[in-house]
């Protein structure tokens, strides 16, 4: 049975997870922020993010992107930073949440390309996108998997993708690091979590029956259609890669300055 717990970025599903029994009977898909971002992000969380989550395997990860207007006169990354440097009222981008990954990278490009932008917060990607086709904002930092549809529909214009191959549904659109710009690469992570406290041996079942689903070409297929890249893991990798998302949003996050609460 599936039970969504939406509402504050996940903490309210965090919730739910820290009070289940841990015999493998409830599982969470948590996003590797809750780890990776939101600990730099609020003074005070609901969860201890070393303890309270306890990764059994990674599922898909998902690349994020840098989009403009289609009647933007930026037609490539390269051209982006001397635009904006020459039109300063433009110097903004359009961003899901505040205090989530795509915010951060916008952040993360300003820095990159030493100029300032100015973050522009919606509640959630699709009406970040609307403004961003009628050119309501200048730019803007979501997924890949939100972006494709329209890029390839000719209604914006994605400059790159932070992944470090080019995206299949994005196939003209090259990765940061092509530009030399390595230090744009970074991907989302999605893995199911556990209570903790759970034992080894319940933490070892799931990590294999997630292994085994996600190695399906059925699954691989129907996420593939919506920009994700499927990611099967052991325990300790899922626990390695969200510690890499750390290693990657942790000075980034606390450079900004932002917080949250």
């Amino acid at each position: 049975m599936v039970e969504n717990k939406p509402g504050a970025g996940g903490k309210i599903a965090i919730d739910a997870l820290r009070a289940a029994p841990g015999d493998g009977s409830v599982a969470m898909l948590c996003p590797d922020f809750l780890q990776s971002i939101y600990p730099f992000v609020f003074n005070k969380l609901n969860y201890a993010a070393q303890r309270d989550i306890l990764p059994a395997s990674t599922v898909v990860e998902f690349p994020m992107a840098l989009a403009v207007p289609a009647s933007s006169p930026v037609k490539t990354f390269a051209e982006y930073a001397p635009w904006v440097r020459a039109h300063p009222e433009h110097a903004n981008f359009g961003h899901a949440a505040s205090g989530g990954p795509t915010h951060f990278l916008g952040l993360q490009i300003a820095k990159v390309i030493g100029t300032s932008l100015q973050d522009v917060p919606f509640q959630g990607a699709a009406p970040m996108i609307v403004n961003l086709v009628g050119g309501n904002v200048a730019a803007g930092s979501s997924t890949v998997g939100d972006f494709a549809q329209h890029h390839n529909a000719g209604k914006l214009r994605v400059l790159a993708v932070t992944s470090a191959q080019r995206s299949p549904l994005l196939p003209d659109v090259p990765t940061f690091g092509e530009l030399g710009r390595k230090e744009l690469t970074a991907v989302g992570v999605l893995a199911i979590c556990l209570p903790p406290g759970t034992p080894a041996v319940v933490v070892s079942e799931w990590s294999t029956a997630i292994r085994k689903a996600v190695a399906t070409e059925q699954f691989a297929r129907k996420i593939r259609t919506l920009g994700f890249v499927e990611a099967g893991s052991s325990p300790a990798e899922a626990r390695a890669r969200f510690g890499e998302m750390r290693a990657f949003w942790e000075p980034v996050v606390k450079a900004s300055g932002f917080k949250a609460d």
